[in-house]
């Protein structure tokens, strides 16, 4: 089962869920003082939908080469704005959405070989698509773009300043696509997603490949996926004696 990243499919979705959250807002008569209220989020993002939407090379060639990526940062920002908004409004498929979205414009940036700079609602926008999806090979392609958005990530997050804060959406990011890579049963991915764990997240490794080890041995799992787990397992244990 392909992702459906479509820009254009974004912004239709974009458009289905901002009314809900708009119109909490006006029912709910929020005191908004210098707040960013979500119309200004919506009217904001519904101009850079537009921009989105046209091809990168008609763009005027007088910008720098990174303004994709900077587009991309401020869309997935206001989106990750409006997200928190539609939780306030208890409007929590709405946040949801946005997220969805998030991991769309994502996708976008990565295209354009740009970096990824603010991770938390695309982390959640691919949890969510994770939870989804039951089957191995609807999870495949989700777990190469969780490779991919850590590897357009780690320029930004590798250095895990908040390394005590165990929600922190660089963790999560590399602990799923682990998990994902294990649950689409693709070694390739796994390896990949392995070898970040252990050398961004070496806290967590020995927890991680053990949890594994017992899925895999408990679970359905293909012999080459069982053999891959076992094997990182194995090469955690035998680093700490």
């Amino acid at each position: 089962m392909p992702l459906d990243m479509d820009i254009h499919g974004a912004q239709a979705r974009f458009e289905q869920y901002v009314k809900p959250i708009l119109g909490a807002f006006a029912n709910a008569a929020i005191p908004t003082g210098e707040q960013i209220t979500p119309p200004m989020l919506v009217d904001a993002l519904r101009q850079l939908f537009a921009l989105l939407g046209t091809d990168v090379s008609t763009w005027d060639p007088s910008l720098p080469p990174d303004e994709p990526e900077r587009v991309g940062d401020i869309a997935i920002g206001l989106l990750m704005d409006l997200a928190t908004w539609a939780d306030r409004l208890q409007e929590h498929q709405a946040k949801v959405a946005m997220e969805l979205i998030a991991v769309s414009i994502a996708a976008w940036v990565i295209a354009q070989h740009g970096q990824i700079l603010t991770l938390e609602p695309i982390v959640n926008g691919l949890a969510a698509l994770a939870n989804t999806r039951g089957e191995a090979a609807a999870l495949y392609p989700l777990a190469i773009l969780m490779g991919q958005v850590a590897d357009a990530a780690t320029a930004q997050f590798a250095a895990d300043l908040d390394s005590v804060d165990p929600h922190r959406p660089w963790r999560i990011l590399l602990i799923n696509w682990g998990i994902t890579a294990t649950r689409a049963h693709s070694p390739q991915e796994m390896t990949r997603a392995f070898q970040a764990i252990r050398h961004h997240l070496p806290a967590d490794a020995h927890a991680f490949f053990a949890e594994g080890r017992q899925q895999v041995e408990q679970g359905d799992f293909p012999d080459a996926v069982r053999a891959v787990m076992i094997q990182a397992a194995d090469a955690i244990e035998h680093s700490l004696h």
